[in-house]
């Protein structure tokens, strides 16, 4: 059992983050009027997942990057989607969607004489967002 736990520890450290990016196509330019939102920074990018920058941007494509569902898999996430805005030369990405899969979280007591045991598992699943990444066309 200490093996299976000790195995499931470090797939979930060394995992990694799948990302799949396409460049948008279109007969012209797909750009929009921000309205404003909230964000973070991410490796110096700015990653909106609530609202759009408020500030005109063009789409340059959109990213999906997959990952477990924990601590380390949404850290890896964040990486992975600053990479892929670096490398499609755009300033920032903006939540589209996502969907999160088999993630359950139990706990349990044991009573041994008078020893008293609490425990608590958790079986991460995996975390799915897609992204659209996006350049400005105006600086704030």
């Amino acid at each position: 059992m200490m093996r299976l736990v000790a195995v499931a520890l470090l797939v979930a450290l060394v995992g990694c983050s799948t990302t799949n990016y396409q460049v948008y196509e279109g007969r012209t330019p797909q750009i929009i009027e921000g309205r404003g939102g909230t964000k973070q920074v991410i490796d110096g990018y700015e990653i909106w997942d609530n609202g759009d920058p408020p500030r005109r941007y063009q789409v340059l494509g959109v990213a999906t990057v997959e990952d477990f569902d924990n601590v380390f898999g949404n850290q890896r996430m964040r990486s992975a989607i600053a990479e892929q805005i670096k490398a499609a030369k755009g300033d920032a990405a903006i939540v589209q969607d996502g969907w999160t899969q088999g993630q359950s979280i139990g706990s349990g007591v044991a009573f041994a004489g008078n020893t008293t045991a609490f425990g608590t598992t958790q079986s991460s699943g995996r975390k799915q967002i897609r992204y659209r990444i996006v350049k400005y066309l105006d600086k704030p």
